[in-house]
């Protein structure tokens, strides 16, 4: 298992959190299934809910350039447009 740290950049707001997951596809999936819309303003479940329904189809997670383990996506809502970086923080070798 991986630790993932996820910064999104939404309408002027910044939201980070962590997720474990063994892969980055299986981290973005984690990460959006575990966001608290009741923190993020003007992100609501029904967003959510289509990212989710959605897959993230058409945002595969793009590595950075120069970078090692770094990538970054879109998520759109109604309101906007997030832009989301995450990063493989370390390697998790038990549970905390």
């Amino acid at each position: 298992m991986y630790l993932y740290t996820f910064i999104m950049d939404y309408l002027g707001g910044t939201y980070i959190s962590q997720i474990r997951a063994k892969n980055n596809a299986t981290a973005m999936k984690l990460w959006i299934a575990n966001l608290k819309t009741e923190e993020i303003k003007n992100f609501t479940k029904n967003d959510k809910i289509n990212i989710i329904n959605t897959n993230f189809i058409d945002e595969a997670p793009i590595l950075l350039n120069s970078l090692i383990n770094c990538w970054c996506f879109c998520v759109s809502t109604k309101k906007g447009t997030g832009f989301v970086n995450f990063v493989l923080t370390e390697k998790v070798e038990k549970k905390l």
